[in-house]
């Protein structure tokens, strides 16, 4: 695939993706933007139960869903043929929260407060200005980065689990033979575009024997992946 492909650098900065081709002056910039439409929270109380733990005392704590949500916009340019994605993160976690009595209650209140489980999904649209039909993309399973980086939402997975598909093609992701870490395939199984996500630089690669529309919005569903990653 890569002899057959484009190459892409990708430098993302402060919601500004650049886009260069080594040995080439010309670049190609895209804005992140988060709208401004609030960000949703639901919760949800599950659960709520007593128990005595030893030497903390009663621990009195209830368990909850709460749902979030949040709107991008990714745009390139504001010509004819300039391309948008239109996508939301949703994340839903299981929480287990100590009450205001288990409080009072209880000798020792640090770690009473837990996430239990956290996953997210980004899903949303690409489109061209000057196109009649668009794309529909999918991230899913994206585990909550507990771990390493608390400044990042969540850990996208190599490879992740999703789809970009529009009327004529679907295209899903598949573990990569080669130094990216990730690729789309179409229907057949042939590559068409692959990325390096995890750590920088940031590199993507799309073949050259496909619609000019469909190279588009592969880079676009790649630069979402790294804009997300590094929000």
């Amino acid at each position: 695939m890569i002899a057959n492909s484009e190459k892409w650098n990708v430098n993302y900065k402060k919601g500004t993706f650049t886009l260069s081709q080594p040995g080439s002056n010309q670049t190609f910039t895209m804005n992140l933007i988060k709208l401004d439409s609030g960000k949703l929270k639901q919760k949800k109380k599950d659960s709520a139960e007593i128990e005595f733990s030893g030497s903390d005392g009663f621990d009195q704590s209830k368990y909850m869903t709460i749902k979030k949500s949040r709107v991008y916009k990714l745009q390139s340019g504001t010509d004819e043929n300039s391309m948008e994605a239109l996508f939301t993160i949703a994340n839903e976690s299981k929480q287990k929260r100590q009450t205001f009595l288990g409080k009072v209650l209880s000798k020792n209140d640090e770690g009473k407060d837990e996430v239990l489980r956290s996953t997210s999904t980004i899903f949303g649209t690409i489109k061209r200005n000057n196109a009649a039909t668009g794309w529909k993309f999918s991230l899913d399973n994206l585990s909550a980065n507990n771990m390493w980086n608390k400044a990042l939402p969540f850990i996208i997975l190599s490879p992740p689990q999703g789809f970009l598909e529009s009327e004529k093609d679907s295209l899903f992701f598949e573990p990569a033979s080669f130094k990216a870490d990730a690729v789309l395939v179409n229907a057949h199984g042939d590559h068409v575009g692959a990325v390096k996500f995890r750590k920088k630089p940031f590199i993507m690669w799309v073949t050259k024997d496909i619609d000019n529309s469909l190279q588009d919005a592969i880079g676009v569903l790649f630069d979402v992946m790294i804009g997300m990653k590094e929000k």
